[in-house]
């Protein structure tokens, strides 16, 4: 996961009123926590939109710059405003080079699958998926390739590929996307069956006439 620059500012004001004089100002409030005491920041909202907006990843790896110093973090948690969507607040997490994350990505399908192509439906069971791992070797998306795919068969959590050194967190076993039966195919394989009921009958027809002579 490649790391997005960010300048920030340590806030002094604090509190619901601090917070928004600080929003009015154009930058957004936001905490740096991890290792040692957490430290009330803020930075400018336009820059941090733009950030938010250039990543595909709900929690992504910035590069900040505090106080003259460069240090990594990750976006834990963005609060947003459910009318706008403008950020409202951000939660950092100090990262150190030997840190291990979790961070929740898109998983993004590819291809289209032969199930598809006979009336199928693919379904995305996981649009996102947490990825646990050191911060650089986290990808910011998952692509998945659906184009072999039967109805009836999908991919696991498990069978997802991942850097070797990162690994999906939930039950392996679980479907990641798979291929549905639709009307269309459900129709089919019913006239399918009827046609093969019929077809022994049809062929036992001959000896039946044959034993009447």
């Amino acid at each position: 996961m490649k790391a997005i620059s960010l300048a920030a500012n340590e806030r002094t004001l604090t509190k619901t009123t601090g917070s928004k004089k600080i929003r009015s100002a154009g930058r957004v409030p936001g905490v740096l926590y991890g290792e040692g005491d957490p430290q009330n920041i803020e930075l400018e909202s336009a820059q941090f939109e733009k950030a938010v907006k250039s990543s595909s990843a709900k929690n992504f790896l910035v590069e900040l710059e505090l106080d003259g110093t460069k240090s990594m973090a990750l976006v834990q948690d963005v609060q947003q405003h459910p009318i706008t969507r403008l950020c409202l607040h951000v939660d950092f997490r100090r990262l150190s080079d030997d840190s291990v994350i979790t961070a929740k990505v898109p998983l993004i399908t590819t291809g289209t699958a032969e199930g598809v192509k006979i009336g199928g439906i693919l379904q995305t069971l996981f649009h996102t998926i947490t990825l646990k791992g050191k911060p650089a070797d986290i990808p910011e998306t998952v692509e998945v390739d659906t184009s072999h795919l039967q109805v009836g068969e999908g991919i696991l959590l498990g069978e997802l590929s991942l850097p070797e050194s990162v690994s999906a967190v939930g039950n392996p076993k679980a479907r990641a996307v798979a291929v549905a039966a639709s009307r269309v195919t459900a129709k089919a394989a019913e006239e399918g069956d009827d046609t093969a009921a019929a077809a022994p009958a049809e062929a036992d027809a001959p000896a039946e006439e044959k034993k009447e002579d």
